[in-house]
């Protein structure tokens, strides 16, 4: 497996991810920073996170592209939309949900963007972050119920060590 890479850009109305490689916990502040961008502009509309060349993506980043279609439905913005040739990988999204709530596209006509690297947004996480893997974490798990099981024990311990509640009651969050 390559080592990974992220690349953001926003073009008139439409912002673009791009994940090319592994896609591991040490690139989760870069995605968090990069997905952060991609929201703070208010006349984009929609999402495209083109997976085409990515080959294997951890939990921790999954729950961050879950927080795109979150993000896209608390602004009232278009369903986001995942491109992905790559078999393995559309089966993880499958089975994590992502199809409710991207629109998956295998067979895409992609337009070349000028990207910008998202290796200037920060350094390699070396060290965990409790608080970044437990959000995305809580992120996949809101997308269905077969991921709350999943990921049950690990927002619990997450929640642990940082002295946090897992009452329901206690964070009101977008349901899908």
């Amino acid at each position: 497996m390559s080592a990974g890479s992220i690349y953001y850009a926003v073009a008139d109305d439409r912002a673009f991810l791009k994940l090319v490689g592994s896609i591991r916990y040490p690139l989760s502040q870069r995605l968090s920073l990069a997905v952060g961008r991609v929201f703070e502009k208010a006349d984009v509309q929609g999402v495209v996170v083109d997976l085409q060349e990515a080959e294997f993506i951890d939990s921790t980043c999954l729950g961050l592209l879950a927080r795109v279609a979150t993000q896209s439905l608390e602004q009232d913005r278009a369903r986001p939309v995942i491109v992905s040739k790559q078999p393995e990988v559309n089966r993880v999204l499958r089975s994590m949900g992502f199809d409710r709530v991207f629109l998956l596209v295998e067979d895409p006509a992609f337009p070349s963007l000028a990207l910008a690297d998202a290796a200037g947004l920060a350094e390699l996480s070396s060290r965990p972050e409790p608080q970044l893997i437990l959000d995305a974490h809580r992120a996949l798990s809101e997308m269905n119920e077969k991921n709350q099981h999943l990921f049950q024990n690990v927002i619990e311990q997450l929640e642990a060590a940082l002295g946090e509640s897992s009452d329901p009651r206690a964070s009101q969050k977008v349901r899908f």
